[in-house]
């Protein structure tokens, strides 16, 4: 039969056995004796929750008065220890209490001689030991290394981008990048307004924005540059009069033009009474009364901006959100009506090779809305020149304010010559060109900005 071999007992590393062996109990009886001689120097006990402290710390005991009545354990002065030592963290350890009743303990510590059986009681301190971030005081402070440092980093900043997050990181790197510290031992030459001196990196900035700066437009330039490349028909600033601003020669693009208007079957169907219908509210409304006036040069004027509007609607989308002039053969009403010459006229006057971006489209806005006080004597109703372009009210009366207008509400006498109501009348605005015109300003930093109260 074969013999089952037993399990050999298995040792640990040390040597020791795994079974516990029952602590040997002293042979003689243990006097105890306690130790109060009101020395403030006790033994400390300390934790350090959540620390791990080097053995060879060194501390530096500091004691006051204890002026919590609440802990009355150690009737000494209360102790605290601090260490510098480490070269971004500060510890302290001081007493604390979490509860009350903690506060009522004490600690004792105890030697045991053996021989004669003695265990001598002395109390002791409950400390804890924390870490706190040293304060930046002492980082600007700190060692000239430090100082020296080309990245100019606090100790805070390195504590940062060693254990922050990406962001934190990101914003402590963008912080040290863009710094300038002045340096306390500069020139006077290198002082700035306020006083204070500029190492040799401010200066050279400052500097250099200096010289950018000083090649920069005025703000009245700027606005003489924004007026000069507006989209508008160029005004006449020396003018006395308003028909002087705008002059109808420059709004129809010269006197030939006008010649070539052909009104005079326009006049005699409407000097016999007949009914005229025209694409345009504004000037089927004013035909008549034009007409009647036996004022050619104004005729012509109206017919042509008749075929301006008439011209805009037949536009097309092209690409870019731009629109391009159709072809001739797509033209073919137009060019009927008004001759071939004064038609491709048009379309080299306010397009760019056939297109139109939003400068050309808002130059021929304004010269339609020109137009329009040309014929209203310099003070017309805006309602109808808005349902003839498509457009928001707010935006009729942009263009007319770009143009030196006064935008006001109609009057009682006007709304009557109107024929509309007070109610009506809140859909209707009266541009009026006065002098001395009036144009948009370029709107500062504070502008539109309501104070408060």
């Amino acid at each position: 039969m074969s013999e089952k071999k037993r399990k050999r007992h298995e040792e640990r590393p040390d040597g020791r056995p795994s079974k516990k062996i029952a602590a040997e109990r002293p042979s003689q009886n243990i006097k105890v004796s306690v130790i109060e001689d009101g020395d403030e120097w006790v033994p400390v006990l300390a934790s350090t929750p959540g620390l791990n402290i080097s053995s060879n710390l060194s501390m530096k005991p500091y004691t006051k008065a204890r002026q919590d009545a609440s802990t009355p354990s150690l009737p000494i002065p209360e102790l605290l220890l601090h260490s510098s030592a480490h070269p971004t963290l500060d510890f302290i350890a001081r007493e604390e209490s979490s509860n009350r009743s903690e506060s009522h303990l004490k600690h004792y510590i105890g030697v045991y001689d053996p021989e004669t059986g003695k265990l001598q009681l002395v109390q002791s301190r409950k400390l804890v030991i924390r870490s706190t971030l040293r304060s930046s005081e002492h980082d600007e402070k700190g060692s000239d290394s430090e100082k020296d440092a080309p990245t100019n980093l606090s100790a805070r900043s390195n504590l940062g981008l060693a254990f922050g997050t990406k962001k934190s990181q990101k914003a402590i790197r963008a912080l040290t990048a863009n710094a300038i510290k002045a340096s306390p031992t500069k020139s006077k030459s290198q002082t700035s307004g306020t006083g204070r001196a500029l190492d040799p990196l401010a200066s050279a900035v400052v500097s250099s924005m200096t010289q950018s700066t000083s090649s920069m437009p005025s703000r009245e330039q700027m606005q003489a540059d924004i007026d000069e490349n507006k989209p508008i028909p160029k005004p006449n600033l020396a003018a006395e009069t308003p028909a002087e601003v705008y002059p109808v020669e420059q709004l129809v693009g010269g006197t030939n033009v006008l010649r070539n208007m052909n009104v005079q079957e326009l006049m005699d169907k409407v000097n016999a009474g007949e009914t005229v219908q025209t694409k345009s509210l504004f000037v089927s409304r004013r035909l008549r009364a034009v007409v009647q006036s036996a004022d050619v040069k104004t005729v012509r004027t109206l017919t042509y901006m008749l075929l301006l509007l008439e011209w805009q609607k037949g536009l097309k989308l092209g690409p870019r959100a731009a629109k391009k002039v159709p072809r001739d053969e797509e033209m073919g009403p137009l060019i009927e009506q008004y001759g071939s010459e004064v038609v491709r006229g048009v379309g080299r006057r306010f397009t760019d090779r056939g297109e139109l971006n939003k400068w050309h489209s808002d130059n021929l806005i304004t010269h339609i809305c020109a137009l329009a006080l040309t014929i209203d004597n310099f003070e017309t109703d805006m309602h109808d020149i808005r349902e003839d372009l498509k457009l928001e009210a707010k935006d009729v009366q942009k263009y007319f304010k770009e143009l030196g207008c006064a935008v006001t509400p109609p009057t009682e006498v006007e709304r009557e010559r109107l024929k509309i109501t007070k109610g009506e009348g809140v859909g209707h605005r009266i541009a009026r060109l006065r002098l001395p015109l009036v144009f948009p300003k370029i709107k500062g930093p504070m502008a539109g900005k309501k104070k408060k109260r």
